[in-house]
């Protein structure tokens, strides 16, 4: 999965594989977790928000099942 550097106070970067449907979020703090059947189209929007955080509060957090990723060089 290819991720991408982003500007948030919570996450250094996110990556989304098109074919599952698997957003992963890469914590400033160096976790990994990986959300279950997200849309493109909400993958597309969070790229696109002004506010990362906001937008992953108000979009996925609690909308998405969740599950623990690995780490994995960028």
């Amino acid at each position: 999965m290819n991720r991408r550097y982003v500007t948030s106070t919570t996450f250094l970067s996110v990556g989304f594989d098109p074919t599952t449907c698997v957003l992963e979020l890469e914590y400033r703090s160096g976790g990994c977790r990986r959300w279950l059947a997200v849309p493109p189209k909400i993958y597309q929007g969070l790229c696109a928000a002004t506010d990362l955080d906001s937008f992953f509060k108000n979009k996925i957090d609690g909308r998405y099942l969740s599950v623990k990723g690995r780490n994995a060089e960028m």
